[in-house]
């Protein structure tokens, strides 16, 4: 009991401290609800993998890191995220509970600074961007308790919203640099492929940035020769996720996962390690990403909420497009199509390599904020008779 009284004044505490600290022109009551939703989702997560299934990811990162001797991990990923969890853990007392809060408000955190950040550049949508990456179940769901998803999802909304401030020319100040360095270290160590995408947003930002700015025939080459750096950064990253590798890497993931299924849910083969048979299935993998599961999937009962909000954002990039052609609005496209290109590559890459729901669905939540947001911009402007920004 001890360890709990310690713990829950400490992340009061705390929580009161980046309250006062972070401003923002949301009402309070935003910050405390949300924060409510985020803790209760960590703990929902941790009682249903060990009421329900009884193993899983969530438990194994917990297990290895409560034992006082760190194994040899083969995953680079694994041992550094365990090596973050063991310190943490060993002040819980070995709770798991106690954890699962920490880890959750984590993410919390950072969602709050990058919702301040975002909701400060674009007011007139402020309440859309709370929601998205505040209340959406799934979301909150997914990016909370013990999982490396909490710690990717929280470094990467960091580093796509310092991305747009910087992009927007708003003040930029040391503290943004310091989180933007953590951040982008931190997803480098845990996440590879979201932090490629990560550097390929701001590289596309960055040339935006440098076109708008600098006058004369020599703004295209600084452009080019930047969005060269970025794109031949992301071949240093991890030696799987090299270009040359890439096509080997999707058949291999896809193969090892259809394997382990009785039957594919997703129907997505990649028969060989050829460009050629990897392209045959982008239709179905895109499809498959930005919409699946629907509402005629079979899933467990909670995949419903999954379900629900899938056909929510089906409806809205309908509405979108519709409106998009009868209201002609203005559209800041360079980061319309960063925005878009990342999560298309995203929507594709992550069914081809794993073909069933289980694992899809909590991996495609790196972008489904975003996602959501960009599709629910022009009928919420319209419904509540917001001018474009």
């Amino acid at each position: 009991m001890i360890y709990w009284t310690i713990h829950i004044v400490l992340l009061g505490l705390l929580s009161y401290l980046i309250f006062r600290l972070v401003k923002s022109e949301f009402p309070p009551f935003v910050f405390w609800v949300g924060l409510i939703f985020k803790l209760a989702a960590g703990l929902i997560l941790g009682y249903i993998f060990y009421e329900y299934y009884g193993m899983g990811d969530t438990i194994t990162f917990f297990e290895l890191a409560k034992k006082p001797e760190s194994e040899n991990l083969k995953s680079p990923r694994i041992q550094f995220f365990v090596a973050l969890l063991k310190p943490l853990i060993q002040s819980t007392g070995g709770s798991y509970w106690i954890t699962s809060l920490w880890l959750s408000f984590i993410s919390f955190a950072a969602c709050w600074y990058s919702v301040v950040i975002l909701s400060g550049l674009y007011k007139t949508i402020k309440n859309l961007i709370a929601g998205c990456f505040l209340f959406v179940p799934s979301i909150v769901f997914w990016s909370s308790g013990i999982l490396k998803d909490s710690l990717a999802f929280a470094a990467m909304v960091t580093l796509v919203m310092l991305a747009i401030k910087l992009y927007k020319e708003a003040k930029f100040s040391a503290k943004d640099v310091l989180i933007l360095i953590l951040s982008g270290f931190l997803l480098y160590k845990i996440k590879h492929y979201l932090f490629i995408t990560s550097l390929l947003f701001f590289g596309m930002l960055i040339t935006s940035l440098i076109l708008r700015k600098i006058q004369g025939r020599q703004k295209w080459l600084i452009a080019i020769i930047t969005l060269t750096i970025a794109l031949g950064a992301t071949q240093f990253i991890h030696p799987y996720l090299k270009i040359s590798r890439i096509a080997w890497t999707l058949f291999e993931n896809n193969q090892a996962i259809n394997k382990k299924s009785d039957t594919s849910q997703l129907h997505i083969f990649i028969e060989d390690a050829s460009w050629n048979s990897v392209v045959n299935e982008i239709p179905v993998a895109l499809h498959t990403g930005l919409f699946r599961p629907s509402i005629l999937d079979k899933t467990p009962a909670w995949g419903w909420i999954h379900k629900i909000e899938n056909l929510i954002l089906a409806t809205l990039i309908f509405l979108s497009l519709l409106l998009c052609v009868k209201l002609k609005p203005d559209i800041d496209w360079p980061l319309f199509l960063a925005a878009s290109l990342c999560i298309l590559l995203l929507a594709i890459m992550l069914p081809l390599s794993t073909p069933n729901f289980g694992t899809l669905v909590r991996y495609k939540n790196a972008f489904m904020p975003f996602l959501l947001l960009l599709s629910s911009i022009l009928p919420y402007q319209y419904l509540t008779s917001q001018s474009n920004e």
